[in-house]
């Protein structure tokens, strides 16, 4: 574990964050320039989403000649109404509606009419049954009982009139005596002879009728079975009767039967199968289940309620004759819901897009270009406000930017006029990245309206690659949504550009070889051409027009994007001077001249620097910072070695040049290898990032050995630190702070005796420790957990790289012989 010296006090705390240039004062020139650079961008970003009015010629457009005389393209995407296809939606509903029928309420009433008429047949008679039935009392004798006298004159009186031609129709005899048939209750009581003035074996005739003139008799077996009869025959016809045959192929066809006087159980409009509405036979045997319930229900009002089979065998054999077919075919009505079904039929909708063609010039009219050029009209028309409508656009683009600002100066960390330099770039770098993407986009909004040409992800995929992943999400995913408002608030365009960019910067994630841009190209049209095959598939066909241009637009798009990212990359590093991994890949060539002169001036501080870079590299990785520019910076770390490489120990060959200087003059000669090493890199413009590597791997430390010797070498007490020290500064980044480890590792671990693990990691975790009292690593942002990685890391490569190694031994050198003459160029054995 990393242990503080304990004879030294640490200044602060060693891994805190950094504030870079906190509580320096910004000069007022710089930030006048930086708002000016905001507003400016602000007003480009506005002004390019904002679209002009709208020419009063585009709305000149006759629709009524039969030849159009000129061509109409669409300038924005909006959404018609294809005919073929709605008439196709319009005529498969009216398909479906079913053939409507009613119950002809004529023939119901007429049917019930009859019923009527039969039933005052019987009441017509309902006196000559009383006479027949006063008289058949009067002369029946007291051996025969009230019931058995009625009805065999009721039963006689009804065959007779069943061989009347009116009467030939009615039921048979004993269901028409029932209808005639009074109430016994009713019926005036018999006298009878006294016993003593007749004979006994004789019957007792009748001296007299109590009341001798009754009033009128009650039928109420008549009434029960007229209730009866109505009822049902009225319920058996209203529910819709067909006819007994059916034509061929009718049977499946889908009918609603439509009542006028719907009852309780009976439905007003039912849909059902035409061979399900019953045939005058079915009806006939619903009408008989019918008339039993209703039957046993009423006779409980008669004198004999069991017989309420009497009650239905009469209304059955009545009724049942009236039973005809009672539907009809109603031609308005069908008509009419149909015409309905067919209006509520939802528009289907015909995407076109922006670019397209609506009507071509000296082209006939069809009825579709007229339906599309005039929903096409009617939106400009909408859209026709003089200066109330730019206004109004502008300022809600002016809102949309301002959100877009606020979130990348919220993205960048920028905390007021005290931030640091770099992130000022990398707000700049954005807004000239997403003012440029919308210039590129308002300019092919003039040839290609859609949108979809636009390299959205190009943006993104530049942005990575300079600044990082993080930051690049978020301005990609902003320039997504303002190109999506330049086109119309497309949500299309918004999905499909989101997804690119993002598809692109997460691809980007570490550039190593300049393949990785294309890569991340590729792979972003890949993304896009799924995007838009799953917005088709949703909301349109796969197989049309539009989702085919759409397709074609993207891969087009992604063949932009593979030229613009490495055309356009370079450019940005300049203007910004910001240094990527692309960059940095190109001074990571141990051919470039700076290192071939190091490799033959200094050959010891060459050989430490490649096995600097890959310990640092190594280390960076493992906490995830840049390896890529620690170990550039490891290369190039020591050229300043190359003005006086006989002071520096890895090259020197004989005498020690030191034992002749003073030691403030030797700590003085090797502390300026790091300026002059500065001064170097930028002789051959090298990045900022190797210069500050350059200027930080050793940052303000003490040159211990040279002022240990200057104390025992004093005499009037003049010795200073701060002349022993290096001019620094301290490491600003992780990338330097580990390379200033690394450094004094590898040239200090090789003069450890019998090196192992124990003793290595106890002398690396020694020179972390005097480096953080020291407060080296007060500036960079590293914590004691990611200190711990890189010692464990540097402890070992360091020690794979000090294995031992076989000892061979040597053969015996033989004694030569005179005789023998050995050939130049050979080795004697």
């Amino acid at each position: 574990m990393i242990r503080l010296l304990p004879n030294r006090k640490p200044r602060k705390r060693a891994y805190s964050q950094r504030t870079p240039a906190e509580g320096r004062a910004v000069p007022i020139r710089t930030i006048w320039s930086e708002w000016g650079t905001i507003l400016f961008a602000f007003a480009v970003l506005v002004a390019a989403i904002t679209r002009e009015p709208k020419r009063d010629e585009d709305l000149a457009v006759d629709i009524d000649l039969p030849v159009s005389d000129r061509e109409i393209q669409a300038k924005f995407d909006f959404t018609s109404v294809n005919l073929q296809a709605t008439k196709e939606a319009q005529d498969a509903a009216v398909a479906k509606v079913p053939d409507y029928y009613r119950v002809d309420s004529g023939r119901v009433e007429g049917q019930l009419e009859t019923l009527r008429q039969r039933i005052a047949w019987f009441e017509s008679h309902y006196d000559e049954v009383r006479s027949i039935v006063l008289n058949a009392l009067r002369d029946s004798t007291s051996d025969q009982s009230t019931e058995e006298v009625v009805g065999r004159a009721v039963n006689t009186y009804a065959a007779q009139l069943k061989e009347e031609a009116p009467w030939e129709s009615m039921p048979d005899t004993s269901a028409l005596a029932l209808w005639l048939m009074p109430d016994l209750d009713a019926l005036p009581a018999r006298q009878f002879i006294p016993v003593e003035r007749e004979a006994e074996t004789a019957g007792r005739p009748v001296e007299t009728l109590v009341p001798a003139d009754p009033p009128a008799f009650d039928f109420t077996y008549g009434l029960v079975l007229s209730q009866v009869a109505q009822e049902s025959l009225e319920f058996v016809l209203n529910q819709g009767i067909r006819e007994s045959e059916l034509p061929p192929g009718a049977s499946t066809q889908r009918v609603v039967i439509l009542n006028n006087k719907p009852s309780t159980d009976t439905q007003a409009a039912s849909e059902i199968l035409i061979s399900e509405v019953p045939s005058p036979v079915q009806a006939a045997e619903a009408l008989s289940t019918r008339l039993q319930d209703t039957a046993k229900r009423a006779a409980i009002e008669t004198a004999e309620p069991s017989e309420w089979a009497k009650l239905h065998d009469a209304a059955l054999a009545l009724v049942q004759p009236l039973v005809m077919s009672t539907i009809t075919y109603d031609l308005v009505y069908t008509a009419g819901a149909r015409e309905r079904t067919r209006e509520a039929v939802e528009p289907v909708p015909r995407e076109i897009l922006a670019g397209e063609i609506i009507q071509e010039q000296h082209k006939r009219w069809t009825p579709q270009s007229r339906a599309d050029v005039s929903a096409y009209l009617s939106i400009l028309k909408d859209e026709k406000r003089p200066g109330q409508r730019v206004l109004a656009s502008a300022a809600a683009h002016a809102i949309f930017v301002l959100l877009a600002l606020l979130c990348l100066n919220r993205s960048v960390h920028i905390k007021g006029w005290h931030a640091s330099e770099q992130a000022r770039t990398h707000f700049n770098a954005a807004l000239l990245i997403m003012a440029a993407m919308l210039i590129v986009g308002r300019i092919v909004s003039y040839f290609e309206p859609s949108g979809f040409l636009i390299p959205i992800a190009a943006a993104g995929i530049l942005y990575a690659i300079l600044v990082g992943v993080r930051l690049a999400a978020m301005v990609s995913f902003l320039t997504a949504v303002l190109v999506s408002i330049q086109y119309g608030y497309d949500w299309r365009l918004l999905l499909v550009g989101s997804a690119m960019s993002l598809a692109g910067v997460f691809s980007i994630f570490r550039v190593r070889r300049r393949s990785d841009m294309a890569a991340a190209s590729l792979k972003a049209t890949l993304v896009g051409v799924l995007t838009i095959i799953a917005i088709s598939l949703a909301t349109d066909s796969l197989l049309s027009d539009a989702s085919f241009r759409r397709l074609m637009l993207i891969a087009l798009n992604g063949g932009i994007c593979l030229l613009a990212v490495p055309g356009v990359l370079s450019p940005l590093e300049r203007l910004f001077n910001i240094t990527t991994d692309i960059q940095l890949l190109e001074y990571s060539d141990l051919n470039n001249e700076l290192l071939s002169q190091l490799a033959l001036k200094a050959p010891g501080t060459y050989a430490h620097s490649l096995m600097l870079g890959q310990l640092a590299e190594a280390a960076a990785d493992a906490i995830g910072a840049n390896g890529l520019l620690a170990r550039v910076c490891a290369y190039y770390h020591d050229i300043g070695k190359m003005r006086r490489s006989e002071y520096f120990t890895e090259n020197q060959t004989g005498q020690n040049i030191h034992d002749a200087l003073s030691p403030r003059l030797s700590a003085r000669a090797i502390a300026a290898h790091v300026v002059q090493g500065a001064e170097m890199a930028r002789e051959y413009r090298l990045p900022k990032p190797i210069i500050d590597g350059i200027l930080e791997h050793h940052g303000t430390c003490l040159i211990g050995y040279f002022y240990k010797q200057a104390l025992e070498n004093q005499k009037h007490g003049d010795v200073r630190e701060k002349d022993f020290r290096y001019p620094g500064p301290k490491p600003q980044r992780p990338e330097t702070a580990i390379l200033m480890i690394c450094d004094a590792s590898e040239s200090g671990v090789r003069s450890i005796k019998n090196p192992n693990e124990e003793r290595v990691r106890e002398f690396i975790d020694g020179i972390v420790a005097a480096r953080s009292a020291d407060g080296q690593f007060d500036e960079c942002d590293l914590t004691l957990k990611q200190l711990n990685i890189i010692v464990d890391v540097v402890t070992h490569r360091m020690l794979s790289s000090m294995h031992a190694r076989i000892a061979y031994p040597s053969a015996k050198r033989e004694e030569a012989e005179d005789n023998i003459i050995p050939l130049t160029g050979g080795t004697a054995q």
